[in-house]
């Protein structure tokens, strides 16, 4: 038994380079990483979830969440919805797409 907490003890250091990664990735896409305590005492099973989650979604940003639109035509939606006052959504899409322009300028 006593072999089993040591390997057990052991798993958990081999996956601070993974909580790392994890904070890395997660910065990168502008959220906030859990607390190393609670990455530590969470099953093996959930962080694969987890990363998996993490890498499908820096799949949808790095696409645009599937949408083909040129530049054009995403400024021309933004002027469109702007026209749109008092629409707490179209003032969320509004900002949301303003976000994606200037992403798209700085990687360029």
């Amino acid at each position: 038994m006593g072999n089993r907490s040591t390997s057990t003890r052991s798993k958990g250091k081999g996956k601070v380079s993974g909580y790392e990664e994890l904070v890395q990735k997660l910065s990168q896409l502008g959220l906030k990483a859990p607390k190393k305590r609670h990455y530590s005492g969470t099953p093996r099973s959930v962080r694969t979830l987890i990363f998996k989650l993490v890498e499908e979604l820096e799949k949808a940003r790095g696409e645009g969440a599937g949408v083909g639109l040129t530049e054009e035509e995403i400024q021309y939606i933004i002027y469109r919805l702007r026209t749109i006052y008092g629409d707490p959504m179209a003032t969320s899409i509004v900002a949301k797409l303003s976000d994606m322009l200037k992403r798209r300028a700085s990687e360029a």
